[in-house]
């Protein structure tokens, strides 16, 4: 069910929404099945009809959220398995009035479901030097307007370079405070520029934190690959 409206009916409709569409709401459209000859008076049918064009969709959501209900799409063509497929049906058929491909939806976007979303093929880092403390201390490092509330890790990308050996940025989930949990990058010859990544776990404030040496570096990029949600 949409609201009142029984799922099939030509409608659009928006999961995880808020005022003024908050991060999390993902838009998806829906149609009423056809009739078609050997079909039941009166029963209600859900028309076969190609994945939407997530991309396409003229809605105010953030791109992390479109890019999750992307993925979830390439996930059940592609990942989930004609077993897990019928068992997802399965489920769906009890009582839901559901596809089992909308339960996976709905499990995907909502991190029941878990998976690696791939940003795509960003033409810029997100963070250079001048966005960043750096001053030796921990601070945090604000990811929401690039990863969504489900994600639980994140895949750090960074660009470094110094005069000097040893130099290091370090990450950490918001919160840790071990000294073994966390990751990073560092220089390991003077004036020689290196490409590194890192695996930095988040929680729902989409908020990691990072440590970087108080140093003149000549170059600190960092840039999100894709997260696990």
């Amino acid at each position: 069910m949409s609201g009142t409206v029984p799922l099939g009916l030509g409608i659009r409709r928006t999961i995880g929404k808020g005022p003024l569409c908050t991060a999390g709401a993902v838009t998806y459209r829906m149609r009423r099945g056809n009739g078609s000859y050997g079909s039941v008076a009166g029963k209600l049918y859900q028309d076969k009809y190609n994945y939407p064009d997530v991309t396409g969709l003229e809605n105010n959501c953030p791109v992390p959220y479109k890019t999750n209900f992307a993925t979830a799409i390439d996930y059940w063509q592609n990942i989930v398995t004609d077993d897990e497929k019928k068992e997802y049906h399965r489920r769906a058929s009890k009582g839901l009035r559901m596809s089992g491909y909308n339960l996976f939806l709905r499990e995907a976007l909502t991190g029941v479901y878990h998976m690696y979303v791939d940003r795509g093929d960003p033409a810029d880092y997100d963070f250079d030097k001048e966005d960043l403390d750096l001053d030796g201390a921990w601070h945090d490092l604000d990811l929401s307007a690039i990863v969504p509330k489900i994600a639980r890790a994140v895949f750090i990308i960074g660009h470094v370079e110094g005069n000097g050996i040893d130099w290091t940025i370090m990450f950490r989930k918001k919160g840790n405070t071990n000294e073994i949990n966390h990751g990073g990058m560092e220089t390991i010859r003077a004036n020689v520029e290196r490409h590194r990544s890192s695996i930095v776990a988040i929680g729902n404030d989409q908020i990691i934190e990072y440590k970087a040496d108080n140093q003149a570096w000549a170059t600190l990029n960092l840039g999100v690959r894709g997260w696990w949600t």
